[in-house]
């Protein structure tokens, strides 16, 4: 959090000591930073084939790192990005809703972790622009690449000594946002919409060994709330 805060502090920086009216080129570059919040919406639930439909839903800030291009047609923009983003969510719930011989406050907990290379493509409008003043929206669709060697997923509290989850390589989702610019400078206001279920399944292994593909079931959608604050170049 820190590092973050020390990133967009020397945006800010940067831009009131660089920023300046000029007249704007046919492409521009840029660069962006920010944190974002994921929620998960969830279609299916279930341990043991048991539903759960009692839980609580944690999601921790998670930050990206972005690189840009954009393409202006007086007042109407194409942008395409490379973004790295490392989103952390987690969910728990009573166990007592799959064993009945459980505790009542003792809880299983699903914690992941996915980090991945976001490429959206945008269209925007610019609803206003005065001078170095500008506000705008945009909306277009993003695929996450998720790579997976630096993403995990823990399960805590359940009746398997091995659980594995499977997450589609790649996710799809639409993109819809805000932005206002003060010259060069500019903070986008967004919210990612996923278009379908992220989980390839789980696949988990009880005491005797023996494979139990659909002992857990967590099929979900990923949907998105991000700031940021950038500087074009």
């Amino acid at each position: 959090m820190k590092r973050q805060a020390a990133v967009i502090l020397a945006i800010l920086c940067c831009a009131m000591v660089y920023a300046q009216t000029r007249k704007e080129s046919l492409v521009n570059y840029g660069v962006k930073t920010g944190f974002s919040s994921t929620i998960y919406d969830i279609i299916d639930l279930q341990v043991n084939t048991l539903p759960i439909n009692n839980y609580t839903a944690k999601s921790e800030i998670s930050s990206f790192f972005t690189a840009f291009a954009r393409f202006n047609i007086k007042k109407h923009y194409l942008q395409t990005e490379v973004s790295y983003n490392i989103s952390n969510y987690s969910i728990n719930f009573p166990t007592e809703q799959w064993d009945p011989s459980a505790n009542k406050t003792e809880q299983s907990v699903i914690s992941t972790k996915i980090n991945g290379i976001e490429i959206p493509l945008y269209y925007g409008y610019h609803i206003m622009k005065e001078g170095p003043y500008g506000m705008s929206f945009y909306v277009g669709p993003k695929a996450k690449f998720v790579h997976t060697d630096y993403s995990r997923h823990t399960f805590e509290n359940f009746p398997y000594e091995y659980i594995k989850e499977s997450i589609y390589p790649v996710n799809f989702s639409m993109m819809f946002g805000l932005g206002i610019n003060i010259s060069r400078v500019f903070f986008d206001f967004s919210l990612e919409y996923g278009l379908h279920n992220i989980s390839q399944g789980i696949e988990a292994t009880d005491n005797s060994d023996d494979i139990n593909p659909g002992g857990i079931v967590f099929d979900r959608r990923k949907n998105v709330l991000s700031f940021s604050i950038g500087f074009i170049l």
